[in-house]
Order: structure tokens, then sequence, then C-alpha cells
């Protein structure tokens, strides 16, 4: 036998073998991967697949969903609105400034108004206060001017109007409002002491009353 035909038949063998392999898996695999059968004979009951759902959260009853309505609604919303600032304050002044009352009436009346009044108020209703309190009448801006605890705007309105006063009622006030530690506009009080009878007794407060009425002796108004 040539070389040629030996080659030639060992790769026939070969092709062969190859071939038979192929088909020996091929028998293998079919037996392997068997159908799946369900049963449906009468000993045993048909079986019924059905898909499988993603579970999701229960949905709350309708009164739960409400409730959290309106405790998220509870939270946005107050029941009750904010106390606001008064604001009637200009109304009432011009209810006094309108009615019939003498002028000294009408001073009771806005300084009684001027303790509630907003902040921003008190100064405008100090303005008017002093247009209408007479000299005979200022006891009850006395108080409100020598009070520490009066808002120093409020002071500064009565302290400038005060310089237009008659001296008897004007150096007095000017004293009791400079030798006050707490008040806000003592050292202003001190300065028109000095300027008005031209004297400067320090913080010597007695001696201070002493040259007040020397003063007032020759000026009396």
């Amino acid at each position: 036998m040539t070389v040629l035909a030996k080659v030639l038949r060992v790769v026939g063998v070969l092709v062969l073998a190859a071939g038979a392999g192929v088909g020996i898996g091929m028998w293998k695999t079919r037996d392997e991967i068997k159908p799946i059968v369900v049963p449906t004979g009468s000993d045993q009951p048909a079986v019924d697949i059905a898909p499988v759902a993603m579970a999701s959260a229960p949905t709350p009853p309708l009164a739960d969903r409400t409730r959290s309505h309106h405790i998220g609604t509870d939270k946005s919303i107050p029941l009750d609105p904010p106390p606001q600032e008064s604001t009637d304050w200009e109304k009432q002044l011009d209810d006094v400034l309108l009615s019939d009352a003498d002028s000294n009436a009408k001073a009771d009346r806005i300084l009684a108004m001027i303790p509630t009044a907003p902040t921003n108020a008190q100064v405008e209703l100090a303005q008017h206060l002093v247009n209408m309190v007479q000299d005979d009448h200022y006891d009850g801006a006395a108080q409100l001017l020598t009070n520490a605890v009066t808002p120093s705007a409020v002071s500064t309105v009565l302290m400038n109007d005060l310089l237009n006063r008659n001296n008897i009622l004007k150096l007095p006030m000017l004293l009791s409002v400079a030798r006050d530690d707490d008040h806000p506009l003592k050292d202003q009080a001190r300065e028109m002491l000095e300027l008005l009878i031209q004297e400067d007794d320090g913080t010597n407060w007695d001696q201070w009353g002493t040259s007040i009425n020397n003063w007032l002796q020759n000026n009396p108004q």
C-alpha cells in the first residue's frame, strides 16, 4: 500500500469517527432534555400555573388617606391666624382729633393710647399730645417724660416741646430728668439747664435746685 493510500485511509477513519461522535451526542441530548409533562390523569389534578405578580403595598383605607391629607394640611395652614399688631390706633386718633372735646381732654385720651400703641406710632402720638396739652394740665405728660423706660424718641419729642413752656414748668422738669441716672436724656437735660440759667453745678443736685429757684425769682416766665 502506498503512502498516499495510507493517509487517505486514516483521514477517512477520522471522519467516520467524528460523524459517529456527533450522532451519539445528539442522541444523548435528546434523551436528557425531555419535555415537562403536567399530569392530567384522574389521580392528580391539573395544575393551573398563574403568573406571579409583584407584591405592592396595600392601599390604605379611605379614612386613613383622608386623615393623612388633613395632617399635612394642618402643618402648612394653621387653624388660627397669627395675632396681628394693632393697626387701629390711627382711627382712634382721628376720632379723638375730630371730637368736640377740649384740648386737655383730647390730650388725656392720646396720652392713654401711647403705652399700648405700636412703637412706630408712639412718636406720632407724642407729637399730637404736645400740641394739645396745656401748661396747667401737664402732669400726665410730665410723668411720661420723666419715666426712664419711656422710649427715647418719645421723650425727645416731649423735651423739645418743654423748651417752649414757661420757666416754672420747664426748669424743674429738666432737673428731674438730669438727676435720673437711668434716663436716656439726662445729659441733654443738664446741658439745657446750664444754657438757660448760666450755671454749672455738676452733679450737686441740691445746689442745682437752689440755683434754679434763684433764677426763677427773676425769670418766672
